[in-house]
Order: structure tokens, then C-alpha cells, then sequence
């Protein structure tokens, strides 16, 4: 990738990176407004068992759950509001909601963007656990098996997010930075004081009806997204010595085609090509930003229900330079 044309597509899309507060601030009030009330609506439900209130009451505390994580990764990058204090103070508000600390995500996320598609830096993004071909032939057989589990749909949208989120999110990794691991350290404690409370005066099957169950499916939500932006046949993954940061951020990212409601529960994270080139474009814009993109560029475009058939893709190809089917793979 030459630099000139980096440059370039960043030029097109800086004028979409101004924040707009009368909207931000709409779109956090809205998303606390709506979040509480799906909440509160079924503790209602449950309390009066009208359990109908609880396909309404669901739904809501999931998409404003979405929405708390797309505005506290806005706030992780400072495109939210103006301001590092203000952009912190929210991200953590919204993070603390949705169980993701948010110092140790930003630290994280930051970290994805400047090692993404990078093989020997695997370990700085954990999104999805991808091994190459050779590595697999390697592993031990438990290694082997965990890995086929872990990959699999139903782990990579039910199992593996709730480990992640709920469990890895609790834990203390020796490659975050103090800032991060005070975050985890801090929610840790008032996470375990308020569901102790819950639990006493409640009881766990109302927790779980209320809260856990739309995080975990909010969590499932987000993996399959997430899945789709990098994890494709022809993404880009190479060996530090071979590897180019702007090759990886055009090459190793998708434009995925999704319906207007679709992005709109998720932000616009679908544009991701266009957020990982200037990722400080507020993510109401970025459907603008990548519009504006794509008339100079051809990313590779992908449909949001392609994304089902691409998790049948497991392992990194390095001599053909794509990711594989199980069923793919030779015998050495």
C-alpha cells in the first residue's frame, strides 16, 4: 500500500471525523433512557408475571445494550464527545453497563488497531482465536479438539462471547497496562457488591431474566459482527517481517452489507474498512464516511448473513494466503 494513497483515503474521510454533541448527547440519553426502562420493564414483568411484557421488555434492554458498546468504543477512540475527561467519564458509565471495563477495552481495542492481521502479535487481539495450518497440524491433540470446539458456530456465538465478556473481562492479563488493570480491578468489586445485593434481595432467576440473559445474547450479537470484519477467506495476516500496517488496514477489514435496522443496532461498526483507515469518525457518520470511501476504492463487501458460512473458514492458509475449512486441509 503506498502512502500517498493512505493519505488520500484518509483525506476523504477526515471531513466525517467532526463530532456532533447535540447528537451525541441525544444518542446517550436516549441509549441510558431505553437501557433502564427494558430493565425495569421486566423486574415488572416478573413481579406482576406478565410474562408478555417480556418479549417487548427483552428486545429493548439488547439493542440499548448494543448501543452502550458503540458509544463507549467512540468514547475509547475520543470521537464521541470533545474532550478525553468527558469521553472517559461516559465510556465508563456505558461499560460498567454492559460488564466490559472500560479502561482495559480501550487499552485492548487500541491495541487490535495497531496490530491487526499481524501473526506474531496474535496474542493483542483475542477477539477470535485463529491458529494456521501449521500450527494446528502441531498442536497436541486437546489443543486440536479445543480449538475445533472453540471455532465452531455455537461456541463462537453462544460459549465464547460469555467467556470473553463475562469471565475474560474479569481477568487481569499481564499485557494491559496499569490504567487497564485498575479498570478491571475497580468494576470487579462493584460488580461482585451490587450482584451480591441483586441475588440476596431478588434472587438469581430474576437477575438472570433482567440482566444476564440480554447480555449474553447481546454479547452473541456482537461476536457475530465482529467475526465478519476480519475473519473472511481473503483477510490479510502475515509475519511481522513481512507485515504493512496500511496493507492491513485496507486489505484486512470488510465493508459489510447490512439492512438500515441492522446498522443502526450496532452502530455502524458494519463499515469497518472506513474505521480502521480514520478511526475517529463518530459511528453516525461512518455510513456517510464509507459511501464517500467507496467511490475511489473497492473493499471487499460482504452480506451480513454471508457472515454464517464464513465461520465455516478456521484456519490461516499461510502458503495460500487464506483461511481454510477443516475439510480444506491435506494430509502432510
Amino acid at each position: 500500500m503506498h502512502t500517498i494513497e493512505f493519505e488520500k483515503a484518509q483525506a476523504i474521510l477526515r471531513p466525517f471525523a467532526k463530532r456532533d454533541i447535540n447528537k451525541a448527547l441525544r444518542e446517550l440519553i436516549l441509549t441510558l433512557i431505553m437501557l433502564w426502562s427494558g430493565i425495569v420493564t421486566s423486574f415488572f414483568a416478573l413481579q406482576k408475571e406478565a410474562y408478555w411484557l417480556l418479549l417487548l421488555s427483552i428486545p429493548i434492554t439488547i439493542a440499548f445494550m448494543c448501543r452502550s458498546y458503540v458509544i463507549e468504543h467512540d468514547c475509547g477512540h475520543q470521537s464521541f464527545l470533545k474532550g478525553g475527561m468527558w469521553n472517559d467519564l461516559v465510556g465508563n458509565i456505558l461499560g460498567f453497563g454492559i460488564m466490559i471495563p472500560y479502561g482495559m477495552w480501550k487499552f485492548i481495542h487500541n491495541s487490535h488497531h495497531l496490530n491487526v492481521g499481524n501473526l506474531d502479535l496474535r496474542n493483542f487481539n483475542p477477539e477470535v482465536w485463529t491458529m494456521t495450518v501449521k500450527e494446528f497440524r502441531e498442536a497436541s491433540t486437546f489443543k486440536r479438539t479445543m480449538y475445533r470446539i472453540m471455532r465452531s458456530r455455537f461456541s463462537r456465538l453462544i460459549i465464547v462471547p460469555t467467556i470473553n465478556y463475562g469471565i475474560g473481562c474479569r481477568l487481569i492479563h499481564p499485557n494491559f497496562s496499569l490504567k487497564a488493570k485498575l479498570s478491571v480491578i475497580l468494576h470487579d468489586l462493584i460488580y461482585l457488591i451490587i450482584f451480591w445485593i441483586v441475588i440476596y434481595k431478588l434472587g438469581f432467576y430474576t437477575l438472570f431474566i433482567i440482566y444476564l440473559l440480554p447480555l449474553i445474547l447481546f454479547f452473541g450479537i456482537a461476536a457475530y459482527t465482529f467475526y465478519g470484519q476480519h475473519q473472511f477467506e481473503d483477510t490479510y495476516w502475515r509475519k511481522q517481517e513481512e507485515y504493512d500496517w496500511k496493507e492491513a488496514t485496507f486489505h484486512g477489514a470488510t465493508d459489510l452489507q447490512a439492512p438500515a435496522w441492522y446498522r443502526w443496532l450496532i452502530g455502524n461498526v458494519v463499515y469497518h474498512t472506513a474505521h480502521h483507515i480514520y478511526f475517529t469518525v463518530p459511528f453516525y457518520s461512518l455510513h456517510e464516511a464509507q459511501l464517500a470511501l467507496n467511490k475511489e476504492y473497492s473493499f471487499k463487501k460482504i452480506s451480513i448473513t454471508q457472515v454464517w458460512q464464513l465461520m465455516g473458514l478456521k484456519l490461516w492458509d499461510e502458503e495460500k494466503q487464506k483461511l481454510v475449512a477443516f475439510r480444506d486441509l491435506k494430509k502432510p
